[in-house]
């Protein structure tokens, strides 16, 4: 709702300064403020567009490693951090594996590849 404001608001709000100061004058302080304002509504536009970089919105597609494997789930180590997952196939340690979806806090998950040893200490 504030891009509105900063691309249409602020530039139509300031036509009030024609009618208010000489022409030169208000033309010197309308034409920059117009453009700090279209430009600062340009960058917020592509702010809210962009994909999530952080939070549970962010983890699907990324890759992490199984760290460790219980009776129905697994510990997937994703970027340091340690996420209860299930998967549809087993899992061992050390496999990797992609986030297909979050399910509040826990991952779901498919495998990748190979599974690699897990370096301990």
């Amino acid at each position: 709702m504030w891009c509105h404001v900063l691309l249409f608001g602020f530039p139509v709000a300031g036509l009030l300064l024609f009618a208010m100061l000489p022409f030169p004058v208000a033309l010197a302080v309308y034409l920059p403020l117009s453009a700090l304002s279209v430009g600062v509504g340009w960058v917020t536009v592509r702010a809210l567009c962009a994909s999530p970089t952080t939070g549970a919105e962010a983890l699907p597609g990324r890759v992490g490693r199984v760290a460790a494997v219980e009776a129905q789930a697994a510990l997937v180590s994703v970027d340091g951090e340690l996420w209860e997952a299930v998967a549809r196939d087993g899992l061992a340690p050390g496999q990797r594996v992609e986030i297909v979806a979050v399910d509040g806090l826990r991952l779901l998950v498919r495998p990748l590849g190979e599974r690699e040893p897990v370096r301990r200490g």
